[in-house]
């Protein structure tokens, strides 16, 4: 009661002081006002007088004094606008005012510079003091009206801000009378509140003593503690764990001194955690498990702890208590049970995962799939953790990321197979014990990872990297050590199998290359060209779509052969198949029909559009510019025919025949040129047509 009290008195001083301040303020600035009233007057006074003065004796000295004051005055009157901004009457007063000012100094100007021309002006000067005198009088009328304004104001001011200063004169002496009187108060009850402790403070040192007799035979370690966190008990067995630590309370450092541990020997206990901080909270715990290790060394200690809150007869809180169980040889054999169950669910999950594994992956046509079955497969296989497959490129000088699973980011995706030390060493490296990381992991030394090389066939292909943060977070060193090993067994299990599919499929991919592909210049062949144009052809028919057929040859090749060798018409045949590839769309098709002929396979285009490909290509043969030992090979050209499904036939014999004749007709038409076919119904139209 009494802080409020004291609150209030503070509260009415602030607010008094304030009010106080703002009482001064006001009157500080009307007397501000009147000041600038006044050094308006005199500056205007002053400048009149300068005007009379030089237009007397003519002094120079005048002339300035005059020019001084007229600015001066000028300056005055805005300055006491300025100040009368919040009064809307004075605001009032001074605009009639404003005008007489600038009009009275305007003509004194207008005398002084007259005299400055003439000095025989007596009678201009008697003109300008009769109107000088009119001015004057009003302007003094107006003024004084001003000043009575705020001498009124002023005077108002001040006598509020005397009756505030005498009001909080008398609220504070009845609020410093009010404290006392509370003070005394409180001073009796907390004089009553401490001979009611030393009573029950005599009785709890009772209660202690018959307490500290019972628990001295337990065989739990007991330790209880009061409200605050000081430790009031501890049997003799609490004693004995305790080792001698400066611990008598529940600090921050508490668990740091008797090395209480949780579950993975590594993480302390912070102080709310504890048992005994539950039950000082309010809580019960039972059936937790600490792992106390001592600072001074020596064997770890499990200790099963339970507690929880002390309460009076009346249920009032006093303290806490908890009981701890030495349970170290239950905890041993409860690990070596755990492991050796881990270990057998272990084996038998990981023969059939990785028995799966290899089943999914001989199941894959083409090593794309592989890469995408090992991202969806290997995250379950390694236990969640993240890794990334890794494959040599073909010229064996870069390592690229071509599967990663469960956002692994600690690799690089493209590195330098000299980067990894477990594709240097062609062995598995990596964890804790290596004395150094692989360039190409993006990580701390601290965190666990594992590089195994594919190796099959006497061929490194790659390297799985797999990240090992999960092992570290094991209960104990012994299962720690198990995830481990069992990581390393299993990462290099699934490495072998991968490594044994992808040479797979690598060569199942080479050989049929080798069986679809022209082998000089890399086009399809035509065994591929006749496959693929049945099927297409289907597929036009049932989408009722185009597909053109164009056949090229390259003009007079034998005549190249015989002049340059056929060396050189190899490397003109490699030319024309760049050329060729270079104008065609993704999904449309080139072979090598035979010798120095091409076929294009030009899906959903109609003649006229497979006409502009041809030609393109066309043009673009051409131009081409070939040198061989410093001899220029001549201009290269095609003659090219287009025969287009359904219109030119229906089936892929139909097709190929049509653009035969097509490209028949280029020839006949005296080569490098285009031809689209075009049946011919009577012997009267033309036998051939050329584009």
């Amino acid at each position: 009661m009494a802080l409020i009290t004291l609150g209030i008195i503070g509260w009415s001083s602030f607010q008094g002081n304030r009010s106080t301040r703002e009482r001064d303020h006001l009157v500080s600035h009307a007397r501000d006002i009147i000041e600038a009233s006044e050094l308006l007057r005199s500056h205007i006074y002053d400048a009149a007088a300068a005007r009379r003065a030089y237009t007397l004796w003519s002094e120079p000295a005048q002339f300035d004094a005059f020019n001084l004051a007229s600015k001066s005055a000028l300056a005055d009157f805005e300055t006491l606008r300025n100040s009368a901004a919040d009064s809307g009457e004075q605001q009032l007063n001074l605009a009639q005012m404003g005008p007489l000012v600038k009009a009275r100094l305007t003509l004194l100007k207008a005398s002084v510079e007259l005299h400055q021309r003439t000095r025989d002006d007596r009678k201009q000067q008697d003109a300008f003091n009769d109107q000088s005198a009119k001015l004057a009088t009003q302007f003094t009328e107006l003024l004084d009206a001003f000043d009575r304004g705020e001498r009124d104001l002023l005077q108002k001011q001040s006598a509020a801000a005397q009756a505030s200063y005498q009001r909080g004169i008398r609220i504070n002496t009845f609020l410093g009378i009010s404290v006392f009187l509370f003070l005394m108060l409180t001073l009796g009850l907390l004089n009553r509140e401490l001979s009611r402790r030393e009573h029950a403070e005599r009785s709890a040192a009772e209660q202690k003593e018959l307490l500290q007799s019972i628990l001295d035979s337990c065989s739990d370690a007991v330790i209880v503690a009061n409200t605050s966190g000081k430790i009031i008990l501890r049997n003799p067995v609490g004693v004995r764990y305790n080792a001698g630590a400066p611990a008598d309370e529940l600090s921050e450092e508490y668990p740091q001194l008797l090395g209480l541990y949780k579950n993975d020997h590594e993480t302390l206990f912070k102080t709310r955690e504890l048992p005994l901080s539950r039950a000082l909270a309010g809580e019960s715990a039972s059936g937790l498990e600490i792992c106390v290790r001592s600072p001074n060394g020596g064997e770890p200690r499990w200790m099963l702890a339970a507690g929880g809150p002390l309460l009076s007869n009346k249920g009032e809180k006093r303290g806490g208590v908890v009981f701890l169980r030495d349970i170290t040889d239950r905890k041993k054999a409860d690990e070596q049970l755990t492991v050796a169950l881990l270990e057998s669910d272990a084996l038998a999950r990981e023969s059939r995962e990785l028995g799966e594994l290899g089943d999914l992956l001989q199941s894959c046509q083409t090593v794309e799939e592989a890469y995408k079955m090992s991202e969806n497969s290997l995250s379950s296989i390694l236990g969640l953790r993240p890794g990334a497959l890794c494959i040599i490129n073909s010229s064996r000088d870069l390592v690229e990321s071509v599967a990663t699973w469960n956002s692994c980011s600690t690799t690089e995706a493209l590195f330098h197979p000299d980067d990894c030390w477990g594709l240097r060493r062609g062995k598995p490296y990596g964890g804790p014990a290596s004395p150094m990381a692989c360039s190409h992991v993006r990580t701390s030394s601290a965190m666990n990872f594992l590089c195994v090389p594919l190796i099959a066939q006497g061929e490194t292909l790659g390297v799985l990297y797999v990240e090992d943060e999960i092992s570290l977070g094991a209960a104990s060193p012994q299962a720690v050590q198990f995830e481990q090993t069992t990581l390393k067994r299993r990462t290099i299990a699934v490495a072998e199998r991968v490594a044994l599919a992808l040479a797979n499929l690598k060569l199942r991919e080479l050989l049929r290359n080798q069986s679809i592909r022209d082998a000089l210049t890399g086009l399809y062949n035509r065994r591929y060209l006749e496959e693929s144009l049945k099927r297409e052809l289907h597929r036009a028919n049932r989408a009722n779509r185009n597909v053109s057929l164009v056949m090229l040859d390259l003009d007079h090749f034998k005549h190249f052969n015989d002049t340059f060798g056929h060396q050189v018409g190899d490397i003109l045949l490699k030319e024309v198949a760049g050329v060729i590839k270079s104008r065609m769309r993704a999904g449309d098709l080139a072979c090598r029909y035979g010798g120095e002929e091409f076929s294009l396979i030009i899906a959903e285009v109609n003649a006229e559009g497979a006409h502009k490909c041809a030609e393109s290509i066309r043009e673009t043969i051409k131009h081409l510019s070939l040198h061989h030992r410093g001899q220029t090979l001549g201009t290269i050209t095609v003659s090219a025919g287009i025969a287009t499904f359904p219109a030119h036939g229906t089936n892929s014999e139909e097709l190929i025949r049509a653009a035969d004749e097509a490209l028949y007709r280029s020839k006949k038409a005296g080569r490098d040129c285009i031809s689209v076919y075009e049946p011919t119904e009577s012997a009267s139209k033309l036998a051939d047509k050329t584009v």
